[in-house]
């Protein structure tokens, strides 16, 4: 068992949510598509009349073939069958549609609210959780978010289904139609007391899928380093045995989510047998038509099937419901540089002051315990120390990177905390230990923090660097 979980904690930004919560949250991305959201619920309570609408019929040409059938009505009978079999897949089809497009622009804002707020989060959030794991959040959860929805108006327009044909049930025979519902609170029973223990399984597989993005970009973006130490083999026995936890991790969640499948379909093989038995007996003596019986054994069908969606899809349900959960702590994760004001930055003089400051990086680990210092404009201060003494830190907390957990650090006089943060970096420049480039030409990379900068612009932009030597 320690095997199974082990690396498989929660990041300190992780919260429990309920499934109140949760829906309600979700719920909140789906209010400005009201109006085909109420589309969808109408193309679905449509197709789920014309849906009610073929068993009866059938069930009337049952009854009519025990009688004295004429040609025309059965034909009639078979052309209403067919007709609201289309009917149905008709309103199916525009409900998928809109349904399709409504999910999409969700997730659409779903991902630009998540990478916003990943955006917002200071360098010391990076530090501490591996950009694998927070892509995996970005990505793959989102997308798996929809898949809740999804199954959502799938099982609701079951159970409208189950609804329309209830009340043509009862008009028929009470006592079947008791018998019937009476069997909807076992399959309810089996399902939800499977609920807390899936979602338990599912959240593991999904943190286990985070450690492999995140191992396997770390792996590929330091593949230089593992070559030349010659340590391939280190790199592969490291994802092998991650790999190997997350089969571990995807086993028992199998294992957990197919036991109620089996359950759900005993509890089905026992309803339908005493309607049979039931059913056959009334039939017996008269108080229920053949067709009306048949009626009865599809409505069985109908009855059980939302509740076999729910134990075969309840696996994808509760990744949803998880992968909502994963994403809405993301977005609700609270950023450690915040800004107490934002005054307006015109220029910069260059007067640096750090007073008593104190920086901490995770956990109790302190890097500058009381430090002070004084820089003058157009002074050039050089730094040295041993690896970790925090040169690079000053720099970053500058450029306000970091937050600081004591004293002060003036710019100008000012505290950097009630600054505009987008107009102060634009008068500072920080040169990173390692050069990064963003995919695209060399002229694009020039141009990052100037898209409108014109072509002779980045052009001298470039010579400026090592006299354009170069770009030879």
């Amino acid at each position: 068992m320690g095997f199974i979980l082990d690396g498989l904690d929660t990041e300190d930004y992780d919260r429990n949510y309920s499934d109140k919560e949760l829906l309600s949250r979700i719920a909140g991305y789906f209010r400005p598509h009201a109006s085909k959201m109420a589309l969808v619920a109408l193309t679905l309570a449509l197709n789920s009349a014309a849906g009610t609408a073929g068993p009866i019929l059938i069930s009337k040409a049952i009854d009519m073939a025990a009688e004295n059938p004429t040609t025309t009505s059965m034909l009639l009978m078979a052309g209403g069958v067919l007709l609201m079999g289309v009917t149905a897949w008709v309103f199916n089809f525009v409900r998928q549609t809109f349904s399709a497009r409504v999910i999409g622009d969700v997730v659409l804002q779903l991902r630009q609210d998540v990478f916003e707020s990943t955006m917002g989060h200071d360098l010391s959030f990076y530090d501490e959780h591996p950009s694998g794991k927070i892509v995996s959040r970005v990505t793959s959860d989102t997308q798996d978010f929809a898949a809740v929805v999804e199954l959502i108006t799938n099982l609701f327009s079951q159970v409208l289904l189950v609804i329309f044909i209830s009340f043509w049930l009862f008009s028929i025979n009470l006592k079947l139609t008791l018998l019937l519902l009476g069997m909807t609170p076992i399959a309810v029973g089996i399902a939800l007391s499977f609920r807390r223990l899936a979602r338990r399984v599912t959240q593991r597989a999904r943190r286990v899928t985070a450690k492999i993005n995140a191992q396997i970009q770390e792996s590929v973006s330091g593949i230089v380093v593992a070559k030349s130490f010659r340590q391939e083999h280190a790199v592969y026995a490291n994802f092998d045995a991650t790999n190997k936890q997350a089969y571990q991790v995807g086993l028992r969640r199998g294992l957990t989510l197919n036991t109620i499948f089996p359950l759900m379909g005993l509890a089905s093989g026992l309803g339908v047998a005493m309607l049979v038995y039931a059913g056959g007996l009334s039939t017996r003596s008269g108080t229920v038509s053949p067709g009306n019986w048949y009626l009865f054994m599809q409505a069985v069908g109908h009855y059980w099937y939302p509740m076999m969606n729910i134990a075969s899809f309840w696996s994808q349900f509760q990744d949803g419901l998880s992968a909502s959960e994963r994403v809405f702590a993301l977005i609700d994760a609270e950023p450690k540089v915040v800004q107490t004001a934002s005054e307006p930055v015109e220029g910069l003089e260059g007067r640096i002051e750090f007073q008593h400051l104190k920086l901490t990086y995770t956990g109790d680990e302190i890097v500058l315990p009381d430090f002070s210092l004084e820089i003058r404009p157009r002074e050039t201060l050089a730094l040295v120390g041993h690896t970790g003494a925090g040169k690079s830190s000053l720099a970053r907390l500058i450029a306000r990177f970091y937050e600081f957990q004591d004293g002060k650090l003036l710019i100008d006089g000012q505290d950097i905390r009630r600054l505009d943060l987008n107009q102060y970096r634009q008068h500072i420049g920080l040169v990173p230990q390692e050069p990064f480039l963003f995919s695209g030409s060399v002229r694009d990379n020039i141009r990052y923090s100037q898209p409108e900068a014109d072509d002779e612009q980045v052009q001298r932009a470039a010579m400026h660097i090592s006299s354009g030597d170069w770009l030879a």
